[in-house]
């Protein structure tokens, strides 16, 4: 029998395996049912993968962190203002202030960043001090804190590199929010390009360390979307980018693992194009538009889809019956199960109850011998 380890890397060579990869991430979950008193006793002094060998399932080890960025010259000041975390940065050029909101709501379902309610650029004497940020930011390897970590997922799972964000994500995230990019780049074109170019050089230098480190899987960018990121906005921003790291990651003996988690039915040639190894994280139906059927009719073997089990599907409030449906036309439709990596659509939700993520167990050991059946 395979080791969970052994049977992805076989499935993202393309051989064939004893039963499919199974690897699902459920931190979210395990992480408030800590909170409220759902987990098993004997769980209660375990780690999350040691709540994931008791489950049974593969390790997908999202946190293998080969790099760390150090700020240099810039003073970070943060306070709290009821549900409100304010963040300024100070630095020699001006200011800069974020405003995110943390609601009770968002802190009981264990996310511990809030909505951005004033992001950092929100005019042009903001872009000054942002560069200066960018430009005043270091990076160093952290290549024996990941191998502690892959060394104790072991045999029984995976870790991924994190490669962070392309350059023209991290300005929308770190620095406009998505509503707020295109109106930077409808009114101030030049400003976001002095902004980019910046970005630029930064991840280039985030890259080198990426690529001499020890991570075999590489997880770079994440959430792109139809309607955030539509196809001329990531034909001309993401798509350049993505198609020069990914030659220079295969050319170092490495797969490329993007999260896929949202809505991508226009964007499917553009990923098919980006040279994507692994589309992690991969959402199907009810949640999205594009199943793992349609995705495959598109990418082909080209890409590994990873997931495909929506996480709407593990709430109370779908029945057993529905859920139990919709593992099995996952499954039908990844048949034979050629690379294919059985998961989630990013996370099992807080409000999913334990018995249904033993079923989801028993479903696996039950229809999950390869080739799986059409």
């Amino acid at each position: 029998m395979l080791t969970a380890r052994e049977r992805i890397l076989a499935t993202l060579r393309g051989e064939p395996v004893d039963r499919i990869a199974f690897a699902p991430r459920w931190d979210l979950w395990l992480n408030a049912a800590r909170r409220d008193g759902r987990i098993p006793a004997e769980w209660r002094d375990l780690n999350l993968h040691g709540c994931t060998r008791r489950m049974g399932w593969g390790i997908k080890g999202k946190q293998g962190i080969v790099h760390r960025e150090i700020q240099e010259g810039i003073e970070v000041r943060k306070q709290r203002e009821g549900t409100d975390s304010i963040t300024e940065m100070i630095t020699p050029v001006g200011t800069i202030t974020e405003i995110q909101r943390l609601t009770p709501e968002l802190v009981a379902w264990g996310i511990t960043t809030g909505r951005i309610v004033k992001p950092f650029i929100t005019e042009p004497k903001d872009y000054p001090p942002a560069i200066y940020v960018v430009e005043h930011t270091r990076v160093e390897p952290t290549y024996e804190q990941f191998l502690a970590y892959d060394a104790e997922i072991g045999a029984d799972g995976i870790a991924f590199g994190k490669g962070g964000n392309s350059p023209i994500h991290r300005l929308m995230q770190d620095f406009t929010d998505y509503e707020g990019f295109y109106y930077q780049l409808a009114d101030h074109p030049l400003l976001v390009q002095d902004l980019l170019a910046a970005l630029e050089r930064l991840v280039a230098k985030v890259q080198e360390a990426v690529l001499a480190s020890p991570a075999l899987i590489v997880q770079y960018d994440s959430n792109y979307d139809d309607f955030l990121t539509p196809v001329p906005i990531y034909r001309r921003f993401f798509l350049p980018d993505f198609q020069s790291f990914s030659a220079r990651l295969h050319a170092a003996g490495k797969y490329f693992a993007t999260h896929a988690d949202g809505h991508h039915g226009q964007l499917l040639d553009l990923m098919g194009a980006s040279g994507f190894d692994i589309a992690e994280a991969f959402t199907t139906p009810p949640m999205t538009r594009v199943g793992v059927a349609q995705a495959r009719a598109v990418w082909g073997k080209r890409i590994t889809i990873w997931g495909g089990l929506a996480s709407s599907m593990f709430s109370a409030f779908t029945s057993d019956e529905e859920f139990e449906a919709h593992v099995r036309q996952v499954l039908r439709e990844a048949a034979p199960g050629d690379h294919f990596i059985l998961g989630t659509g990013d996370n099992v939700p807080t409000d999913a109850e334990l018995p249904r993520l033993v079923r989801l167990t028993e479903l696996v050991e039950e229809l999950g011998t390869y080739p799986l059946q059409g």
